[in-house]
């Protein structure tokens, strides 16, 4: 491994960058799924700091299921440690998006009257006034790990007492379409990037300040008019997006 060391000037702790510098490498493959990393002394040699330095480290890639020790034999890398990857038909409910992987969403509790942001609104361009306050929030995981948090809102004809039961399987859209009869005809859709704040690096088991890719989508009726505004937050290290463009002959 190549010598690196740390900046003793930044804000960050020496050992959170020996995990970023790790954690990044594992996530472009630099380090492989199964690959073991070099000795704690190795890494405190190239990191230019103490051994407890480096163990502060790889305890918190470990938490973060990034890499895993072994007693008597050192550090690995995980091998459940996998980017997930959608399809680019974000349109689609989630789950249909991953083929196979074990996916499921879970129901986090919310202040059940809580408005949108009105940036997110901004961005859909939705008018205020066509959307309510009822929120529902929900924590997207794949084998075990959270990989986005979603949030939506809902509008105020839409889907009445929704809000007084759980949500079928921690779905939504589900809920919607299963209980109430109410499936959209169009949806919206637009992506950005932004960076994990630290309460939702806690909720998401990241660290503060990794990227996200944020899809904010707005859902309408045949009339055009607001069934719902999502904002689902995924986490950069553990999604990616994927698109396949089929051309037929003519078109070659």
């Amino acid at each position: 491994m190549a010598v690196t060391g740390t900046d003793r000037r930044s804000p960050v702790a020496r050992w959170g960058q020996i995990a970023r510098e790790l954690r990044r490498r594992i996530e472009q493959r630099d380090l492989s799924p199964g690959q073991q990393l070099p000795s704690e002394n190795d890494l405190a040699e190239s990191f230019g700091v103490s051994r407890i330095t480096v163990r502060q480290a790889l305890a918190s890639l470990a938490a973060d299921g990034y890499v895993h020790r072994r007693h008597g034999a050192g550090t690995f890398v995980s091998d459940s440690f996998k980017v997930v990857q959608h399809d680019l038909a974000i349109a689609q409910p989630w789950r249909e998006r991953l083929g196979g992987q074990a996916a499921r969403s879970e129901e986090l509790p919310s202040e059940r009257r809580h408005e949108p942001p009105a940036t997110l609104l901004t961005d859909l361009g939705v008018d205020p006034e066509n959307v309510g306050s009822r929120h529902f929030v929900r924590l997207q995981i794949v084998d075990g790990a959270p990989i986005g948090l979603a949030e939506s809102w809902l509008a105020p004809q839409v889907a009445r007492g929704i809000e007084d039961r759980p949500l079928i399987e921690g779905s939504l859209s589900r809920t919607l379409e299963l209980d109430h009869g109410v499936r959209p005809d169009v949806v919206d859709s637009y992506l950005h990037a932004e960076t994990a704040s630290a309460e939702l690096a806690e909720v998401l088991r990241c660290h503060p300040d990794s990227p996200l890719i944020v899809v904010g989508e707005v859902a309408r009726d045949a009339d055009g008019s607001v069934i719902s505004c999502s904002r689902t937050r995924w986490l950069g290290s553990r999604v990616r997006f994927h698109q396949v463009h089929r051309q037929d002959e003519a078109g070659r």
